[in-house]
């Protein structure tokens, strides 16, 4: 497509909605990284510079983002998560309310001897042991938070993990266990820098700011049940405390 350089409308204004356009279409998809400038500028016949101004402004309106040494790429729509004390909503059911298809994969399972944070909110006296699952949690394939899960090996003695592979650990429980969760949560938020060990997995830059959301889950009947650590792309994520 030709820009028209006799509108009185702005080139690059032009060259907005010409990309908006494409990424509403499904031309560029969340995640997809975008032409460079000298390409866009080709396809476009306009300066760098006119390009230059046209992706500052997307990246202003939420559209792309910039990873250093990477290049330019789609940003999904922020998914909008209640974690309120009372009115907890999962991940899977804010991404469907939202239009998207969540997804998980799970990166590895242990056991760890507790710590004393976790010891207190489990109620643990004699044994230790809680199962440690480390996880990814997508909307639409594309990575959105990286979780710690805790919980005693003690009440959930032969969990099987490779059942949480690509679903929600609420449904797990309540299924295979016939244990429900609470809706009433408390957690703790804060805002720190992506670790390097974690980047790769949710396609970020080290140093990037993510959300930290610490949640203490219990079941229906406020017995302990999980305690979640979620790493979370704040770009991609809007919650409600």
């Amino acid at each position: 497509m030709v820009l028209d350089k006799n509108s009185q409308e702005p080139l690059y204004a032009q060259l907005i909605r010409v990309i908006k356009d494409a990424i509403q279409n499904g031309r560029y998809k969340p995640g997809d990284q975008i032409p460079t400038e000298s390409e866009l500028s080709k396809m476009y016949g306009v300066s760098r510079i006119t390009v230059r101004k046209t992706i500052e402004e997307l990246c202003v309106q939420g559209y792309l983002i910039k990873r250093q040494g990477k290049g330019t790429f789609v940003e999904a729509p922020k998914i909008y998560r209640k974690v309120e004390k009372d009115n907890n909503v999962s991940f899977s059911e804010s991404c469907r309310a939202n239009g998207r298809k969540p997804s998980s994969h799970v990166i590895s399972c242990c056991t760890v001897e507790a710590e004393e944070w976790q010891m207190e909110f489990f109620r643990l006296e004699c044994s230790r042991t809680l199962y440690h699952i480390e996880r990814i949690l997508s909307a639409d394939e594309l990575p959105v938070i990286y979780e710690h899960i805790y919980f005693p090996v003690d009440r959930f003695p032969e969990f099987q993990v490779q059942k949480l592979e690509g679903g929600s650990m609420f449904r797990l429980l309540e299924e295979e266990y016939h244990v429900e969760g609470s809706k009433k949560v408390r957690s703790t938020v804060e805002v720190r820098s992506v670790p390097q060990a974690v980047a790769g997995y949710l396609r970020m830059n080290v140093g990037e700011p993510v959300m930290i959301l610490k949640s203490y889950m219990s079941d229906d009947r406020e017995n302990p049940l999980y305690i979640s650590y979620e790493i979370i792309v704040g770009s991609r994520y809007s919650l409600s405390i």
